[in-house]
């Protein structure tokens, strides 16, 4: 008993460990998505603090493996998560970071709008070479978002948003400009897993001392 169930822990940590967010995508059907599928995520525990923010870590996740348009990349995303925004930086990005320049405001016909009061982050890159199409496979941004101290996160469903623009190869908007509501979900953090293991081990210790 005491095996299987050890064994039973070692098998949920590894799909824990597998499964990089417990999210609910949007798309591919949703109004703009184009056969794509769309994730915003977040660590609830906040990874610093200044005077006047809370910095919390944002990441968005396109997989594109269905993408049913003619762009031949992705050239600007946005995330929405709070109603203000006092800055944001950039940790990650297809291609690397140096690809990718990151700005205030959400995304028009034109690419990023750099609007600081809108509430959006957005990242936009000119670069050919970065989040090209097609791609069998999932793209991700990883944003450090400064949100204003005492302000909420928009964690209500559907009360985020995320925005992206798909471009031809001469850089101008081709399809849909992406623009949904969404649900911000938490990551996991590894500590879950960690105690979780732990503590059905615990379970099978126990059993077994009270079988001796």
């Amino acid at each position: 008993m005491r095996s299987r169930l050890v064994l039973a822990a070692a098998a949920l940590l590894l799909l824990v460990i597998a499964r990089p967010a417990a999210a609910d995508p949007i798309g591919p059907d949703c109004e703009t998505c184009q056969g794509a599928l769309y994730e915003l995520l977040y660590q609830p525990t906040p990874v610093g603090m200044t005077t006047d923010s809370t910095i919390y870590e944002i990441t968005l996740r396109i997989d594109t493996t269905g993408y049913s348009g003619t762009g031949v990349r992705i050239d600007d995303v946005s995330f929405k998560v709070s109603a203000n925004l006092d800055g944001q930086t950039l940790l990650s990005a297809p291609g690397g970071t140096e690809n990718w320049t990151a700005l205030f405001g959400g995304i028009s016909a034109g690419g990023c709008q750099g609007i600081a009061a809108s509430g959006f982050g957005c990242a936009t890159s000119d670069s050919n070479d970065v989040a090209t199409l097609p791609f069998a496979g999932v793209y991700e941004w990883i944003f450090h978002a400064f949100v204003p101290t005492g302000a909420s996160l928009k964690t209500d469903p559907f009360d985020a948003s995320v925005k992206a623009r798909f471009v031809d190869a001469d850089g101008s908007k081709v399809g849909d400009l992406v623009s949904e509501g969404i649900t911000l979900q938490v990551i996991p953090e590894p500590t879950t897993a960690l105690l979780l293991l732990g503590g059905l081990a615990g379970i099978a210790s126990v059993r077994t001392s009270r079988r001796s």
